[in-house]
């Protein structure tokens, strides 16, 4: 274990690197630290926090860097999420506040915001369906006569669509007869019911309409939109701040990614705490070496659990974006409640 004074040194190199991006001397930290300490004392201090491999040289520079372990010694023990100011929480409350008629425009509008505020990549993820959901009504919307939109809403205000293409043109009372027996069968059933309803094909009293199948089919796809966790990146392109040109090759893969439900449940794995960090060094994969994750989960109540992340470079300020995945964490519970809410009601 450390010393306080060791504490305090390793605290102002991983502070003073993530503002400068530049290797920390003894001489610059003796202007930082609160207390009077000398230069010589200093670098005896860095001596010992270096050989317990909490910080590194870089090159033959003097000054030196948070290692992997140092980074997660000071977010596990040196460092707590630093509170909103009282105007940007504000500024949150006001840009997520509007009218969202579906779920997902609120997940996705907090994507947005959180990348924009914290100019790093930004994930949120709706709650998870619940087991015990069921569909509240089937809708086929008809763009022309052979362009559908087939949009399924669940008991719980999860709303999802599928755009599809008919064989043979359709005539609205066509569709209407497709959507009153999908309604009057399948209503109040479970996505795993509608699925097993709907694969095998034709229903035996719609066979005269030649085109069910397809709906159906159309159907299933939304309801396995459904069953999968849906999730919203925003600011990929923050990924490539601060890379050199020789390295965007290593960095598309990472790229790609993001756009993959089972990569991204592969990087955000389930934790206990409300703020979790991961560093690159833990991400088990070496494409993500140089980053960090900062992920919260926030409780929508019977309607399940949902997730928030940012994923920025591993020389972060973590403070504050710990701070911000936490308020942006509570807005967005609080946002989803009251949707449901209004929903219910």
């Amino acid at each position: 274990m450390l010393t306080d004074r060791q504490n305090l040194i390793l605290k102002q190199i991983v502070d003073a690197y993530s503002q400068t991006g530049e290797p920390v001397g003894s001489k610059s930290l003796a202007k930082r630290l609160p207390i009077k300490v000398s230069p010589a004392t200093i670098r005896n201090e860095m001596g010992v926090l270096s050989d317990n491999h909490f910080i590194e040289q870089v090159h033959t520079s003097s000054g030196r860097i948070p290692s992997y372990q140092g980074y997660r010694y000071y977010v596990d023990h040196l460092t707590k999420p630093i509170p909103l100011e009282v105007q940007a929480r504000d500024y949150i409350t006001e840009m997520l506040s509007g009218s969202f008629e579906q779920l997902d425009d609120i997940v996705r509008q907090s994507a947005d915001l959180l990348s924009q505020i914290t100019d790093y990549t930004a994930l949120t993820f709706t709650p998870m369906l619940q087991q015990q959901d069921v569909v509240d009504y089937f809708r086929l919307t008809q763009i022309n006569r052979q362009n559908f939109m087939a949009i399924m809403m669940m008991k719980s205000g999860l709303v999802q669509s599928q755009p599809f293409l008919t064989e043979q043109p359709l005539t609205s009372a066509d569709s209407n007869q497709a959507e009153n027996w999908l309604n009057q069968h399948l209503r109040g059933h479970s996505l795993s019911q509608v699925t097993k309803e709907l694969e095998p094909g034709l229903a035996s009293d719609q066979q005269q309409l030649s085109d069910f199948g397809q709906i159906g089919r159309a159907f299933v796809l939304v309801a396995n939109k459904l069953r999968d966790e849906q999730f919203f990146v925003s600011g990929r392109s923050n990924l490539f701040h601060g890379v050199n040109p020789e390295t965007f090759a290593n960095i598309k893969p990472v790229y790609s990614s993001l756009s993959s439900a089972a990569d991204l449940e592969t990087l955000l794995q389930s934790s206990d705490q409300a703020i979790s960090v991961k560093l690159g060094s833990e991400l088990h994969n070496d494409l993500w070496r140089n980053y960090s994750i900062i992920s919260g989960t926030y409780d929508a109540g019977e309607h399940g659990m949902g997730r928030i992340a940012v994923i920025g470079p591993t020389r972060m300020f973590y403070p504050r974006v710990m701070g911000l995945v936490d308020a942006f964490r509570s807005e967005l519970q609080t946002r989803i409640q009251s949707y449901y809410q209004d929903y219910d009601q």
